[in-house]
């Protein structure tokens, strides 16, 4: 269960609209999480006002970046997050889950059909391995993924030419090399600052792609974590 009053005054606070008919999804969405971190962790934070703010709310700060009818992949999307509550929030936006843990995807797919979500699909694979999906999608998403290094390379080669990267990030991330963005073929990102209720500090990193990533990338993961870019 959500706190419906948090979730409408900090959506707000954040310039998003949130009818009561996308809160009672999310609120539906909460409560399937919970049941099935019974069986199997999806996430230690299940608190109505925990789970508002560091999930709800914080997956729904990248609203305003996200164009209409934006292709959307969400990268090692775990229990859904961002891809769900984007998904809900927006129907004209398709959003795929990938994650490499099939039971994860697998409990994307029943919230996906439980809530009459026709605008999300899942895919059980690593980021890096998705050679069909490369440069096919305008928006990509990674929220608690891994270090910037590791992520810009897993998710800059899905993002297709005048597409974005959007990383859901705790301030201090440091900046990636010229030479790196340009082999992933991205800018340097703008940072988008935001406060969540409690007053913790966030910020996503908005890298926006302008050329085809480098054929050589992204690399396979062990390589990756070995030697991340800079």
């Amino acid at each position: 269960m959500i706190n419906k009053t948090l979730l409408f005054a900090g959506a707000s606070a954040a310039g998003v609209s949130v009818s009561e008919e996308q809160a009672e999804l999310i609120d539906k969405f909460s409560d399937m999480v919970a049941e099935a971190n019974s069986r199997f962790n999806l996430t230690s934070i299940l608190s109505p006002d925990d789970f508002t703010e560091k999930h709800v709310l914080d997956s729904l700060s990248a609203l305003p970046l996200i164009p209409e009818n934006a292709t959307l992949c969400d990268i090692g999307a775990g229990a859904g997050f961002p891809s769900v509550p984007i998904a809900i929030m927006r129907p004209n936006v398709t959003v795929t889950a990938l994650d490499s843990t099939a039971k994860k995807t697998a409990f994307i797919a029943s919230v996906a059909t439980s809530l009459s979500l026709q605008n999300i699909n899942t895919l059980t694979g690593r980021a890096e391995e998705r050679t069909h999906e490369r440069e096919s999608f305008s928006v990509v998403t990674a929220r608690a993924v891994a270090p910037l290094p590791v992520l810009a390379e897993l998710a800059l080669p899905l993002v297709k030419p005048g597409g974005v990267f959007i990383a859901y990030k705790t301030p201090g991330e440091k900046d990636l090399s010229q030479k790196t963005l340009s082999l992933l073929g991205a800018t340097p990102p703008s940072r988008v600052p935001y406060t969540l209720p409690s007053g913790d500090k966030r910020e996503l990193l908005v890298f926006k792609k302008t050329t085809n990533t480098d054929a050589d990338f992204p690399r396979p993961f062990g390589k990756i974590k070995k030697s991340p870019l800079v």
